[in-house]
């Protein structure tokens, strides 16, 4: 007798239905830094491709040029270049890693996921608030407001799912070896 094919059962990413409440505000909060992140890179990249002009931050311009650097040392224009294309490409990647977690992690009640966007929030997310806040009362810049929306966005989620995530309904599933 023949036998029968059988189908592949590939697993939901979220094995919780429904999922866990609030984890689309930690998803979306993932795009606030992707775009500051590549914002921070696409103003280094205008900075340095245009050294004579004031240098650009996507919110208004600062007092000084890329060319005008070399001034404060022969270096600082190679470190500031080297700060800016480091610091945006790492933001973004950290907010993809946000935005990945919240939907594969958090979605489905995972414990891990929560203290993971909670550590981003603490350490990403208050750090680029406070630093945000300095550097715009020291120079007058227009208040950009990136850092303000992720931590509210996050604080929204964690605090919307924490519930959810830590109740006992909501077990971690480790599979079988």
């Amino acid at each position: 007798m023949p036998s029968r094919p059988t189908q592949a059962v590939v697993p939901d990413a979220c094995d919780v239905d429904p999922p866990v409440p609030g984890w689309r505000f930690n998803f979306i909060a993932g795009f606030v830094p992707l775009a500051a992140g590549l914002l921070m890179l696409m103003a280094t990249w205008v900075g340095v491709t245009h050294p004579d002009s004031a240098w650009w931050i996507g919110s208004g311009t600062l007092d000084f040029t890329f060319g005008g650097l070399s001034s404060a040392g022969p270096a600082a224009g190679s470190w500031v270049q080297v700060v800016g294309s480091v610091g945006g490409v790492n933001v973004a990647a950290a907010a993809v890693a946000v935005s990945v977690v919240a939907w594969f992690g958090l979605r489905a009640g995972r414990r891990w996921a929560w203290w993971f966007l909670l550590f981003s929030l603490l350490w990403v997310g208050l750090h680029d608030a406070v630093a945000a806040t300095a550097f715009f009362a020291q120079t007058g810049a227009p208040l950009m407001l990136m850092p303000y929306t992720y931590c509210v966005l996050m604080i929204v989620g964690l605090v919307r799912s924490r519930r959810a995530v830590f109740s006992r309904d909501v077990q971690e599933k480790i599979p079988a070896e």
